[in-house]
């Protein structure tokens, strides 16, 4: 990618039609009934309505007002349809987008599967996507981008939704996969050393669930080698000490990255205040264009504020009248990599359970924006998409959460209405991603959950390198919900993450060690032993130097604050003049004060 190419498209996301003045009170009329939108200080949407179809029809309205160019970019990342705007150097990640995900067909009828309310909420929200791009196209007042490309969006289909749900899902819940790369690794360095690098399990290092207080922060070394001086271990230590970011090549377009975020719960007994405090910090990248969406939703049973993404339409973290919660990505292992045994004679079929069984395969054509067309023949086993074709195997990759995907949409919308600790648990039973979920009450509680589905090995199975697709290694089930790592009013009083082992029972496979030395250290040193205040939880961000995209600190049943700097739509005028804050979010975080993170549930006496 060149640096001029790279520059424009990352200034360039997340335009908006004309936009909405602050402090402006709008009505919109949706089945007969009216809908109050205020638009406070920030440009931050609070949304009042008599019931739940028209609340998210508005909810669907002000995100495409807001965000009409990111919905278009989320839906084509998620369909794998971005080089038709970009040319050939998005194809690699156009290809594996559709490889490893679903067809139309699939994902209607998985929206036909879900509960009736579930699929009237993301129809409504549809509707007021699509009703707000009607009237920019109308209006002669499509974003900048659209003209620069030369389309006009597609009308907003309810499985753009579930597509762009499960894309985000993934990004952040979705983990393992190169059983590959440690075969290799193995080969190379042998068993004793392969052992003492990817460990299964390192009891000591840091928890969430039973963490060491006395666990020593290296000290920082930021005079890095060159790669050819040193170590893997050693070149990956010192750019996270130095506060680097390794970036994706997928990532160009701006769109959200898969890097990291912690939390930091504090009880009643812990705090000067005598309340629960929660500080929770998603790290999605500092350097672009801000991709989370702040809203405030209010009727029909819904009192809840937060940050979500703009074409999921639920908050994602963010808080009611009763809880706060956030979430960072848990890091657990949940895709295998099965090896298929191809048919000497016919290399369509491969070796299951004693069968020969032929590969699915489907063909699918990519518009490569300057050049021909590309075609692209996929295939699935019985374990799940074909990545890898080579002479005699196939290589397949099974995740534990395939077609399970969008019950998270039911656990948000129950954690988006939960009155107690009790009702946030029994919600979070449905997440099939790899997340750790963290909830304050107003009542003083507070509780953290490893979610996810994970699989059984058979015995003598390694979780670190591939199995056999033959049917001798397959999954025995899944782990009970009730054995996942979870922790309810901490006897420390404190609950702290940042994406750290969650208990030290908890094995590694074939993601990432959690063995000895990991950044949480810092977390830890900064809050201490001691009470903390309301004050000292906003300060952790600035005593760790590292910020959250999205931050949020609340002291339940008292004061709360989030940041989300100005510019947050990355918005580029008339003639590609690219807002100011398109890509200086990190100095934003470093001087921008908190905003008052509040309610705005009496919208009928505003002006």
């Amino acid at each position: 990618m060149k640096g001029s190419a790279f520059f424009l498209i990352s200034v360039i996301l997340l335009s908006s039609c004309p936009p909405c003045e602050s402090q402006e009170l709008s009505r919109l009329a949706v089945g007969g009934e009216e809908v109050r939108i205020f638009r406070d200080e920030f440009g931050l949407p609070h949304i009042k309505s008599p019931n739940i179809p028209a609340l998210f029809e508005a909810f669907g309205y002000v995100v495409a007002q807001d965000r009409l160019t990111q919905l278009e970019l989320s839906r084509r990342e998620a369909r794998g349809q971005l080089a038709e705007l970009f040319g050939p150097d998005m194809l690699h990640a156009d290809i594996a987008a559709r490889r490893e995900s679903y067809t139309e067909e699939e994902l209607t009828r998985q929206f036909h599967s879900l509960k009736k309310e579930i699929g009237g909420l993301i129809e409504a929200y549809t509707r007021g996507i699509n009703r707000w791009r009607a009237e920019c196209i109308k209006g002669g007042h499509l974003p900048w981008e659209f003209r620069q490309w030369g389309i006009e969006p597609e009308p907003w289909k309810a499985t753009d939704c579930l597509a762009a749900m499960i894309a985000a899902g993934r990004r952040f819940g979705e983990f393992g996969g190169k059983e590959l790369e440690n075969l290799k690794e193995l080969k190379k360095l042998g068993k004793e050393e392969f052992e003492r690098k990817y460990p299964l399990n390192d009891p000591s290092a840091p928890t969430t669930v039973a963490y060491n207080l006395e666990f020593q922060i290296p000290k920082p070394k930021c005079q890095i080698k060159s790669k050819a001086q040193m170590t893997k271990e050693e070149f990956i230590l010192a750019f996270e000490l130095c506060n680097l970011e390794l970036k994706r090549s997928e990532d160009w377009v701006g769109l959200p990255k898969k890097l990291g975020s912690y939390a930091v719960l504090v009880s009643p007994a812990r705090s000067t205040s005598g309340r629960a405090m929660l500080l929770g910090c998603p790290q999605m990248g500092l350097e672009g264009p801000q991709p989370g969406y702040e809203i405030d939703l209010h009727g029909g049973g819904f009192d809840v504020a937060g940050m979500t993404f703009p074409g999921v339409p639920m908050v994602l973290i963010g808080r009611n009248k009763d809880v706060a919660w956030t979430v960072t990505s848990g890091l657990s292992d949940n895709v295998d990599v099965f090896v298929e045994e191809l048919n000497p004679k016919d290399s369509t079929r491969y070796l299951f359970q004693r069968e020969w069984l032929e590969l699915e395969p489907r063909e699918e054509v990519f518009k490569v924006k300057g050049a021909e067309p590309h075609r692209e023949i996929f295939y699935r086993s019985a374990h799940g998409p074909v990545f890898l074709l080579e002479e005699g195997q196939a290589f397949s990759h099974k995740k534990t959460f395939w077609g399970d995907e969008l019950s998270a949409l039911g656990a948000f919308l129950s954690i988006n209405r939960a009155g107690n600790l009790e009702d946030f648990e029994k919600a979070v039973e449905g997440i099939p991603f790899s997340f750790n979920l963290f909830c304050a009450t107003v009542t003083g509680e507070i509780g953290y959950w490893h979610t996810g589905k994970y699989r059984i090995l058979p015995p003598g199975a390694d979780p670190r390198l591939p199995l056999s697709g033959t049917g001798l290694e397959e999954w025995r089930g899944f782990i009970p919900q009730d054995w996942l790592p979870h922790k309810i009013n901490p006897p420390e009083g404190l609950l702290v993450n940042w994406n750290n082992k969650p208990s030290r029972d908890w094995p590694n496979g074939d993601n990432v060690p959690w063995a000895g030395q990991h950044r949480v250290a810092k977390i830890l040193s900064a809050v201490g032993k001691g009470k903390l205040s309301y004050e000292d939880l906003k300060a952790v961000p600035q005593k760790i130097d590292s910020h959250g995209t999205y931050q949020q600190v609340v002291e339940l049943g008292g004061q709360a604050v989030n940041i989300l700097p100005p510019g947050e739509s990355g918005t580029v005028g008339e003639g590609g003049v690219p807002d100011p804050h398109s890509n200086d979010q990190k100095s934003l975080f470093e001087t921008w004060q908190y905003k008052p993170f509040y309610f705005y549930t009496n919208l009928e006496g505003l002006k």
